[in-house]
């Protein structure tokens, strides 16, 4: 299998799959049970459609599905290469807005409920809580729980407004020099139902069929994620569930305590999660694990719910026993044999997560009213008025679940590495002694030629995590300081990036600051919503600098993007006016028109654009020119 997988661009090194010893640990004993996994399901879609990939096959309509070629220069409605692709383009981007605002939403109806008393959350941060609500206009003289359904309550109304009303949060907290911009372009967002639904209409067959009014809709489109979807989210949650502060943890496969009942929270959402936390910890449960042989309750993360609950787990998620790994691990994950329940909370549980269930004893349950498996049948969907109940009931199924475990066909990689984590805006700025200026006086000097944010998804295509290792890897070599979120937080942490000893991979100037500050050259920015926090770290230094955002040595990266919400994330990166290093490529390369609009043309309208560059080496190169390029107009060293 080796070969062929060698073939196709997969195992190019050493035969492995991964960039981790445990998850190829789990690979080759998945292989020797002969129970297939993502990267054999990956080797059989070989060779992949080409038209897919360049982005120019449309199924809108019984014509077709029509594709691109050599002899056929439009689709039979007379649709381009660069309508298909655009229209293609939007569509992957409204997607990732609707998943983002059924998370905004379920946040803001848990903080509503918690300021009435209807759930077990209460209220952790209420300065910050104070501080949004003055910044958008609400009275701060109300109670704590007054001001926060009134945020509740505000944040909601913002999501229902209409396409052609403004949103609050946008004219609030962007850079004025974007709104500047976004205004001239036509592009400032409304609510963001409206916004993903007005998206979504123009690709329908033979509406919008302008390739650049397509495109600039995606802008539109991103926007209203980064300020909903992104910020609001995060924001919310921080008041909800406690703003991170600096924290250890521990991430990889090893963390898996063989004796204890194992419940892994998977997804986005830390909501049940973090129920189910305090849940296990009660006398009652625990004496029900004991009295089935286990010694204790564990709750594992997984993905984006295990940073969230990672980057609290100082405060508001004591009982949180570290991060597995990332959305390619789930099947890894249970092949150990030690994990008693799986709760999906969101997005990226694959269809595989229950068919390698099927062969343990595992129990997977979804916890959200959009999640749904085939095989599944359990469903607790998260309710705020009744998340003790429903947390003591999946604490009930794990414990069940641990009593059917065969010890005998447990097998856990003994990897693990140690995580700092809980850092947030405020928690930087806390730890430079209040503002920004420390580390823009690094900037200055060069110690730190820049700040890049490597984001997002992994992906089968690349080798599970090496190219963002690699490429985090060699930024920070070159004196770059590297923001992790997303998946990718969980690949460096893996790797040992993300303890402060990995400063001694760091080039001489980023290692200085980072001791100095006892930080790690990979700073853990969480999960992917918490990309947001980037953009207003962004926004802060740009403001303290006097400057629009594109001006900054700043940069963003998502070496391994894979689906729909990370290509929403990065139109508003592009909005935002960021330089945005993309592999593998997007599905545009067809389309000649939206490729230069994207890689080139973009950048006079918004200071952003995108790069595609597969190699992390030769992308560190064009990233580092690009910080240069930026630290030159500034008059700063090079």
């Amino acid at each position: 299998m080796v070969d062929i997988l060698n073939k196709i661009g997969i195992g190019k090194e050493s035969g492995n799959v991964t960039a981790h010893k445990s998850t190829q640990e789990m690979y080759e004993r998945t292989s020797k049970m002969n129970i297939p996994t993502i990267f054999d399901r990956y080797n059989a879609q070989q060779p992949q459609c080409t038209f897919g990939a360049q982005g120019i096959c449309c199924q809108l309509c019984s014509h077709g599905p029509c594709r691109i070629t050599n002899k056929a220069k439009a689709g039979i409605c007379g649709a381009t290469a660069d309508v298909i692709a655009a229209r293609n383009f939007l569509r992957l981007t409204a997607g990732g807005a609707a998943a983002y605002t059924h998370h905004l939403e379920m946040v803001a109806k848990t903080l509503k409920a918690a300021a009435q008393g209807k759930t077990l959350f209460k209220i952790q941060d209420p300065a910050k809580l104070r501080a949004v609500a003055g910044a958008i206009g609400l009275d701060t003289t109300k109670s704590t729980e007054e001001l926060a359904v009134a945020l509740a309550d505000a944040v909601l109304a913002e999501l229902k407004k209409g396409a052609d009303e403004p949103l609050v949060l946008v004219e609030k907290f962007a850079p004025k020099t974007k709104l500047e911009a976004w205004k001239k372009l036509g592009i400032i967002p409304g609510g963001t139902y409206a916004e993903v639904g007005e998206a979504m209409t123009k690709t329908l067959t033979s509406i919008d069929t302008d390739p650049v009014d397509l495109l600039l809709t995606t802008l539109r489109v991103g926007i209203a994620t980064g300020y909903m979807g992104l910020i609001a989210t995060i924001t919310l949650q921080d008041i909800l569930l406690g703003t991170p502060t600096p924290t250890r943890s521990t991430a990889d496969l090893g963390i898996i305590d063989p004796k204890a009942v194992n419940i892994v929270a998977h997804g986005h959402v830390p909501l049940m999660a973090t129920a189910v936390i305090k849940a296990a910890q009660s006398p009652e449960m625990q004496k029900l694990a004991k009295e089935a042989g286990a010694s204790d309750i564990k709750v594992l993360g997984s993905m984006c719910t295990g940073q969230e609950l990672m980057q609290r787990s100082a405060t508001s998620a004591k009982g949180f026993a570290g991060q597995t790994g990332n959305w390619m691990n789930q099947e890894y994950l249970i092949a150990t044999g030690a994990i008693d329940l799986v709760m999906m909370d969101l997005n990226c549980s694959t269809p595989a997560l229950k068919t390698m269930a099927d062969n343990f004893h595992t129990k997977v349950i979804s916890v959200d009213k959009l999640v749904r498996m085939a095989g599944v049948t359990d469903h607790l969907d998260f309710t705020p008025e009744k998340a003790d109940e429903q947390a003591k009931q999946i604490v009930k199924m794990a414990v069940e679940a641990y009593r059917k475990r065969n010890n005998g066909k447990v097998h856990i990689p003994r990897y693990s590495s140690e995580v700092m984590a809980g850092f947030s805006v405020e928690s930087c700025k806390a730890a430079l002694g209040g503002s920004w200026n420390p580390l823009i006086d690094a900037i200055k000097a060069g110690s730190i030629k820049g700040i890049v944010a490597v984001v997002g998804c992994t992906t089968a295509k690349t080798n599970h995590d090496t190219v963002s290792v690699k490429l985090s890897r060699e930024l920070i070599k070159r004196n770059i300081m590297v923001i992790n979120a997303g998946c990718v937080s969980s690949a460096t942490q893996i790797e040992g990036l993300m303890k402060p000893e990995a400063a001694e991979q760091a080039g001489e100037g980023l290692k200085a600051v980072c001791k100095s500050l006892g930080i790690p050259p990979c700073i853990n920015y969480g999960s992917c919503v918490d990309i947001g926090r980037i953009g207003v770290a962004v926004t802060e230094i740009a403001a303290a600098l006097g400057v629009d955002p594109s001006a900054l040595p700043v940069a963003a990266s998502a070496p391994e993007y894979l689906e729909q919400k990370a290509i929403a994330d990065g139109a508003f990166a592009v909005a935002f006016g960021l330089l945005l290093h993309l592999a593998p490529a997007p599905p545009v390369t067809g389309a000649p028109l939206v490729a230069k609009v994207l890689t080139n043309d973009v950048e006079a309208l918004t200071g952003g654009k995108v790069l595609v560059e597969p190699d992390p080496v030769k992308a560190a190169d064009a990233i580092e020119a690009h910080l240069n390029s930026k630290r030159s107009a500034l008059g700063l060293p090079v």
